[in-house]
């Protein structure tokens, strides 16, 4: 897994890839913000809802929080190289954030198995499905990141790092907004 130097200099690579994340990252806002509503929205109009710890393994989500929150350390760290021209190095970060990215979605995984075994299915009540879509939501975008990192290792993109950075921390960010709506509140 190597990077080269591309176009990280050039003006209008990291400048125009930038404005266009943060264009995309405003209506995924919407997205995101919509579907915590529609979660606040049916709890507090529920007559009863779950506690947390009686459903969701709250150890759990908080370890995938902690590597969450690693991999946006990583991912700093691959800005930072990508910036000095420092290709394996961007290409190292990158690739511990694609593991730790890889983790989160296996430890979401292992949570989904486990809560359908106890039949907490997607059509279980209100909970669940709105547990199941916010999640889902949020885990295909972590999917999309690791793709979207893939992609930037495979094509050897040091110009392209601090934009897929800037997908990568909203998506952290988020998951600490989702984190204390559905497991801790």
């Amino acid at each position: 897994m190597s990077l080269e130097r591309a176009t990280v200099d050039s003006p209008i690579g990291p400048t125009t890839g930038r404005l266009g994340m943060w264009t995309f990252l405003a209506s995924d806002v919407m997205s995101f913000g919509g579907l915590l509503a529609a979660y606040a929205y049916l709890r507090t109009r529920a007559q009863t809802w779950p506690e947390a710890g009686t459903r969701l393994d709250v150890r759990l989500a908080a370890v995938m929080t902690f590597v969450l929150l690693a991999s946006s350390l990583t991912m700093a760290f691959a800005v930072d190289a990508a910036r000095a021209g420092r290709a394996r190095g961007t290409a190292g970060w990158l690739a511990a954030t694609l593991a730790l990215g890889a983790a989160f979605l296996g430890g979401q995984a292992w949570e989904w198995t486990a809560l359908a075994r106890h039949g907490y299915d997607f059509a279980a009540d209100h909970a669940s499905s709105t547990f199941y879509v916010v999640t889902g939501w949020h885990g295909a975008h972590v999917a999309a990141g690791v793709i979207y990192l893939t992609v930037v290792v495979a094509r050897r993109r040091l110009d392209a790092v601090p934009s897929a950075a800037l997908f990568w921390q909203f998506l952290d960010a988020v998951w600490i907004l989702i984190f204390t709506a559905l497991y801790l509140v």
